[in-house]
């Protein structure tokens, strides 16, 4: 429930300036707006809950959410000028966190006496609970706004905002689950040279560390493949006459992560998991090239689509992995957050960059771009796996 806005705004806000204002590029720019917003204000949000404690911040964001997400919708469906539309969603979206990392900071604590084969299978599983909300959220966000317009526009803001609100005050009153407030460096912390490596670098920033500025790098380009191709199906859907089942078509990646996740955290992995990524952005492109080449023919795509979704949540599940191991526990939940806003950051230009490209170049130029951008992804995958063997070295000289 507290997660149903992950999947969902960005792309209401997109259905909802296009029906209303009859805008591609500015529906882009403003769930890019709104993206980036969240994506600069996760880290810090992330320390806060860090240092005071789940509970007490997060009760106080969850109202201020929701406010804003209904002041959203009723300035939406009055018309208002695009600019007082962009001032609501400034503020919306430093009010959106990355409630993925709270929860994946609680696995790490249960887990903290087990070994990483335990934490990888619940990030699969968590990865698996976040591909559910991508498969239900868009179908259901698209096929909302699209029902009975200009209504049905802004209902997803008021219906997922008030689901959202309600799971919020659930997770947050959960007391048994919440981790301590400040971790000890002790509880949830990697084992082996990971901990020595991590008790060496623990007063550098998160992105200092071996790895991790080139992996939130590919993150970013990695995430924004996916936000591009909600806007730009949506697009293609349109064009084709087929805009009722342009939620089907979203959720074609979803589906196949949602499978990949459930395997993924199924099995027992032993191999470098920098490798690993490499070796699923590679898979992940040439599934993404498939989609954009068998335009208009939706059943191959929806094929294609299932086939670079295999490889979705395995990356993201394994990214998680690599942060737990490199990452101080009193850091942890930020460490995870700036997954999250690496993903954020990717999909806010994803929707900006797909937008443009609509307006000037048309569908068949934005499909390609999805592919070419995924692929571009995997020099700094293999930079970072570089980074990080030099420093393993460095340390055993």
């Amino acid at each position: 429930m507290t997660r149903s806005t992950m999947s969902t705004i960005g792309l209401s806000i997109v259905l909802c300036l296009n029906n209303l204002y009859n805008e591609w590029t500015a529906a882009g720019l403003m769930s890019a707006t709104f993206v980036i917003c969240s994506a600069a204000v996760t880290p810090f949000i992330a320390k806060l809950f860090d240092t005071y404690g789940q509970k007490r911040v997060g009760l106080i964001i969850a109202p201020i959410q929701f406010a804003l997400l209904l002041g959203f919708a009723l300035a939406a469906y009055l018309r208002a000028p695009l600019a007082l539309l962009f001032a609501l969603v400034v503020p919306m979206g430093f009010t959106m966190y990355s409630v993925g990392a709270l929860v994946r900071t609680r696995w790490a604590w249960a887990l903290r006496d087990q070994s990483d084969d335990y934490l990888n299978a619940a990030y699969s599983w968590e990865a698996a609970v976040d591909e559910l909300i991508f498969i239900i959220g868009p179908i259901l966000a698209a096929t909302i706004s699209t029902s009975f317009p200009p209504v049905s526009t802004i209902i997803p803001f008021i219906l997922f905002g008030g689901i959202n609100f309600a799971g919020a005050l659930i997770f947050y009153n959960l007391p048994s689950a919440n981790p301590p407030a400040v971790l000890s460096m002790k509880s949830v912390q990697a084992s082996g040279s990971a901990r020595a490596e991590s008790e060496r670098l623990k007063g550098r920033n998160i992105l200092l560390y071996p790895g991790m500025l080139l992996m939130v790098l590919a993150i970013i380009l990695f995430n924004s493949t996916f936000s591009a191709f909600d806007v730009t199906m949506t697009a293609v859907m349109k064009s084709l006459g087929l805009y009722h089942f342009t939620g089907f078509m979203l959720a074609t990646i979803a589906v196949g992560s949602l499978i990949g996740a459930l395997v993924f955290g199924s099995r027992s992995h032993k191999h470098n998991p920098w490798m690993r990524m490499m070796m699923f952005m590679a898979l992940l492109s040439a599934g993404v090239a498939g989609v954009a080449m068998s335009i208009p023919h939706i059943p191959f795509a929806a094929f294609f689509g299932v086939v670079a979704g295999l490889f979705v949540a395995p990356t993201y599940a394994t990214a998680n992995l690599i942060m737990r191991q490199t990452a101080p526990a009193k850091k942890l939940t930020e460490g995870l957050s700036w997954i999250s806003t690496g993903g954020a950051v990717g999909a806010s230009l994803g929707s900006a960059v797909s937008g443009i490209f609509l307006d000037q170049f048309g569908n068949t130029a934005t499909l390609h771009l999805l592919w070419v951008n995924a692929l571009l992804a995997l020099p700094l995958f293999f930079l970072g796996y570089l980074h990080v063997r030099m420093y393993q070295k460095s340390i055993k000289e």
